[in-house]
């Protein structure tokens, strides 16, 4: 039986579901249907996120929790790259419309596809690209701690490092359906409630930004 914060998540995400469901049978595979502005900002994240990959030796399998996938366009970014191999790659969204079309364009016996807004398996790398921005009309300190609590979470299934991505409340440009957060807040929560080496990553500034955050176990390993 689910619990309350459970029932409570999927009824504040729920206007966010119907929204990308109807948006990805518009506009497919393309940036649009997740409701970003182009690809070309939608490939330097991934760039950002797959600069952890050093992590792990040259030649060693991994896992990936991609939380929010939308319609795959993580997985086909990464599933080319030498190090990506042998790879298993964890697909998780709300929207069953958008695995549906994950699914048609990427069968790929390394990528798995789940409907959930939680992280089910244990991976090496955590990353959450774009899914927190939209929130449409959900109260912003509601939204906050759905946020908070989602990555406490996903950290909890992350073996080496976790990365997300936020809209920056700094940002000139605004809109009303989209949350933006405070870096320093999100800075100081993963720093108090994660054990871990947390990082910001201003390289999509000022629209936007990326924390990191690397276990120290992780750390100890790279460094032999």
């Amino acid at each position: 039986m689910p619990d309350s914060s459970s029932i409570h998540d999927k009824m504040l995400l729920e206007p966010v579901n119907r929204v990308f469901s109807k948006s990805v049978k518009i506009h497919g595979s393309k940036p649009k249907a997740v409701a970003w502005s182009n690809q070309e900002r939608q490939f330097r994240r991934f760039q950002i996120f797959a600069g952890l990959f050093p992590l792990i030796p040259s030649e060693t399998s991994f896992s990936i929790n991609d939380l929010g996938c939308g319609y795959g366009a993580m997985f086909a970014a990464y599933k080319d790259l030498p190090e990506f191999k042998n790879a298993s790659y964890y697909g998780y969204d709300i929207s069953i419309e958008m695995l549906l079309e994950a699914k048609k364009h990427l069968n790929d016996p390394r990528a798995s596809w789940i409907q959930s807004h939680l992280a089910t398996e244990e991976a090496d790398f955590s990353f959450v690209s774009g899914t927190y921005n939209l929130n449409m009309d959900a109260d912003k300190d509601q939204w906050r701690t759905y946020i908070e609590n989602n990555l406490l979470q996903l950290w909890s299934k992350t073996r080496l490092a976790l990365g997300f991505n936020m809209l920056n409340a700094h940002s000139p440009k605004r809109q009303k359906t989209l949350y933006y957060a405070d870096p320093e807040h999100f800075l100081a929560f993963c720093t108090k409630n994660m054990n871990g080496r947390v990082q910001l990553v201003n390289r999509l500034a000022p629209e936007e930004f990326v924390i990191f955050i690397l276990r120290k176990e992780s750390l100890k390993d790279s460094n032999g």
